[in-house]
């Protein structure tokens, strides 16, 4: 209920507090460390986790039937709507960076965290401002549409908008899956066979921590402290839910395409979320 209420009142201000582009300074880059971290986790620790976390509730993406797909450059494509502002973009972008990262390469990426005017206030992220990333299997295109910074009039400053082609997108898929209209976000579609209109877990599991403290609990989730409590229920440890749904991507990604690279797509994490998701899973290689 608290996060869709959160949606609720990011969509709403959105759509109803237009203004021109701009261009606020540019975020921080991210550390090459983190970096380094996020690209470096064993297949071993995303598949002790698989699709669950401990004392919170994974969201997963919905998958899409009949859909087209979705390619950029004979691709698969990755279609990420977010604002700066948003604290539920900001919780999602985590598990999107580990999923892609098994897939390729970030060579730019940069730090921001969600407003201080908002629900779940300061939440570290990333942004896709200025964004990065090559890989033999997968496409990625970052849009944030609002900065995290507020105009005179106290909306928060647009940065772009969408092509018309990515607006169909969002239009055709974010009914689907449960967002409140094509202007809403975060949008996440992952090549036509999975999206999401909020965040895999709830944004509170990263509050109080650093970009560093985020990347180190994902590296090594079972040793992780729980970030937060939410009432009376504890939190799960923050990397478990970043790699759970990190793994459901990973799945979608797999799906487009024809479950390559094996190392990842045939990793018992993913084809956990295969079965939790109903994805077709890979053909059984000889003798297995």
């Amino acid at each position: 209920m608290v996060i869709l209420l959160g949606v609720v009142g990011l969509v709403t201000y959105a759509l109803t507090h237009v203004v021109s582009p701009t261009t606020p300074a540019p975020p921080a880059v991210t550390s090459p460390a983190v970096l380094a971290t996020l690209s470096k986790i064993p297949a071993a620790t995303f598949d002790e986790v698989g699709v669950t976390a401990s004392g919170t509730t994974i969201t997963p993406p919905v998958v899409l039937s009949g859909a087209p797909p979705l390619s950029l450059d004979g691709k698969p494509e990755v279609l990420f709507v977010g604002g700066e502002f948003c604290p539920f973009c900001a919780a999602e972008r985590w598990p999107l960076v580990v999923a892609l990262a098994r897939f390729g390469r970030f060579t730019a990426l940069h730090d921001t965290v969600s407003s201080n005017q908002t629900v779940f206030a300061g939440t570290p992220t990333f942004s896709f401002v200025g964004v990065a990333y090559s890989s033999p299997w997968v496409a990625l295109t970052g849009v944030e549409l609002y900065s995290d910074q507020t105009g005179p009039n106290g909306a928060f400053q647009r940065l772009t908008r969408l092509t018309p082609a990515q607006a169909a997108v969002v239009a055709r898929t974010a009914p689907q899956v449960g967002g409140l209209s094509a202007g809403g976000v975060p949008f996440l579609d992952v090549a036509g066979r999975l999206a999401t209109a909020t965040s895999g877990f709830s944004p509170a599991l990263l509050a109080g921590q650093s970009q560093a403290q985020i990347a180190a609990a994902v590296a090594d989730p079972q040793s992780a402290t729980p970030a937060t409590t939410t009432g009376s229920t504890p939190a799960a440890p923050t990397g478990q839910a970043v790699l759970a749904v990190a793994n459901e991507l990973s799945a979608g990604i797999c799906s487009a395409t024809g479950q390559q690279p094996a190392a990842v797509c045939r990793s018992k994490g993913v084809l956990a979320a295969d079965d939790a998701l109903g994805l077709v899973k890979p053909t059984p290689l000889p003798g297995s």
